[in-house]
């Protein structure tokens, strides 16, 4: 058994006329953290990703944000992050949800084999950024974000009252990517425990970790966020957006699972696999038709998961395109551990032998490809993390044709902590990259 430590969340948050400085984070105690982040003038809130170090390493020093504060990275073997909750809305044009409720084909993105269609039916190879999103101005960044050719991104919904979000400024957002013909995963972010994570009034209000739970829920708390975000996505202004947005949208309907355990166990598999199966049934109890991705067990790193319960979490899926459940996967394929921890621990699994080891990149090969669903990859290059084996992941990928996001956009480009611009430049620039993804035909 493995020692576990919650992965250690840091942000960068500049709040307009707010002199303040925050920090979000969550971590076990033998996590240190890196310096705080620092005020502007324009709401703008970055989180920083998690690193993967072995046994009771000690998270690294922030890395500089180009917009004000620092970004952490570092940590032990995380096992944290923000389950994500699930909601509703309408099915509108796009056909009902319900038992055995198929999604009219012209209306939504959609999921056909270990493809993602657009909604003329065009295959996507996702490529781009992720970026938590705080003010309608970010629409610059959109602009940047599709300049240098990439053709999707997740966005995180910045919650916090201290930003002053509205359902119209997550419009605007929505609404310049679909101009530019992009593929959006939609995710919900706090940061604020200054003020206890209280949200926007525009945006219904409340403190995110006293919310009530839906019925037949786990309480909410910072311990149990699942139904946390369930509460939220159950708002009106989100289902209306993630239906408005349906032909561009994916709804992550799992985000890092967070297990109170060993997360490496078989326990843990289960346990996630049963969160996953609750939460596709709440979002469809509400009526969404986007299709959904669940975020794999262990942080996103646990890929055998999905191959072992991917097929039966899907199946519980009541939206579906010619027969095909409208639900897909996410893999952090962030394995670039210095002590090789990952290739070991999942190859073993993966391959079906004790000293069994296995590369990121040979996993998208074997393990993601012949998949007959998809799995949206998430690459980094944090020391803790992705690392040197960025590149490596990004053309394998690219050969196989399989979808992957990139952690984090930052002031004008990605984030490379660890390469620096070489990796930038790689990243957006070369045909693997950015630059070779193609827009989608709606």
């Amino acid at each position: 058994m493995i020692e576990t430590s919650r992965r250690m969340l840091s942000c960068r948050v500049m709040v307009v006329l707010v002199a303040m400085t925050a920090a979000c984070s969550s971590q076990d105690a033998k996590t240190d953290s890196g310096a705080g982040g620092t005020t502007s003038v324009v709401p703008v809130s970055q989180g920083g990703a998690g690193g993967t170090g072995s046994g009771g390493a000690s998270a690294g020093s922030g890395s500089s944000s180009s917009t004000g504060g620092t970004v952490d990275s570092g940590g032990p073997h995380g096992t944290a992050g923000a389950a994500a909750g699930t909601g509703g809305t309408g099915a509108g044009t796009g056909g009902t949800a319900g038992s055995g409720g198929a999604l009219a084909s012209t209306a939504s993105i959609q999921l056909s084999g270990n493809k993602i269609l657009d909604a003329k039916g065009s295959a996507i190879v996702a490529r781009g950024p992720e970026d938590v999103v705080a003010s309608a101005s970010q629409t610059k960044e959109i602009d940047q974000i599709a300049g240098l050719g990439a053709n999707a991104m997740r966005m995180l919904f910045t919650l916090d009252a201290a930003n002053a979000m509205t359902p119209s400024g997550f419009d605007a957002l929505l609404a310049s990517a679909v101009s530019h013909h992009m593929l959006v995963w939609v995710s919900l972010y706090t940061w604020d425990s200054s003020h206890s994570h209280a949200i926007a009034s525009a945006l219904g209000g409340g403190n995110f970790y006293s919310l009530t739970a839906p019925a037949g829920t786990t309480a909410c708390s910072s311990s149990t966020p699942a139904s946390c975000y369930l509460a939220v996505w159950s708002r009106q202004w989100l289902k209306d957006l993630m239906n408005k947005y349906r032909s561009n949208v994916i709804i992550d309907a799992g985000q890092e699972f967070i297990n109170p355990g060993d997360a490496s166990s078989e326990a843990a598999r289960t346990a996630w696999a049963a969160a996953a199966k609750s939460n596709i049934h709440f979002l469809r109890g509400q009526g969404y038709t986007n299709p959904l991705e669940i975020m794999a067990n262990f942080q996103g790193r646990d890929l055998y998961c999905i191959v072992e319960y991917g097929e039966a979490i899907r199946a519980v899926d009541t939206v579906s395109v010619n027969g095909e459940p409208q639900t897909m996967f996410g893999w952090q394929a962030y394995w670039g551990t210095t002590d090789k921890y990952y290739q070991k621990y999942q190859g073993a699994l993966l391959l079906g032998q004790s000293q069994g080891q296995i590369s990121a990149a040979d996993a998208i090969h074997q393990f993601v490809l012949p998949r007959t669903f998809p799995i949206e990859i998430g690459i980094d290059n944090y020391p803790g993390d992705t690392n040197q084996d960025y590149q490596a992941e990004i053309d394998r990928a690219a050969t196989d044709n399989m979808s992957w996001l990139w952690w984090s956009w930052k002031g004008n480009t990605v984030e490379c902590p660890a390469s620096g611009s070489s990796c930038q430049t790689y990243v957006t620039t070369s045909p693997n990259g950015f630059k070779g993804a193609k827009p989608l035909s709606n």
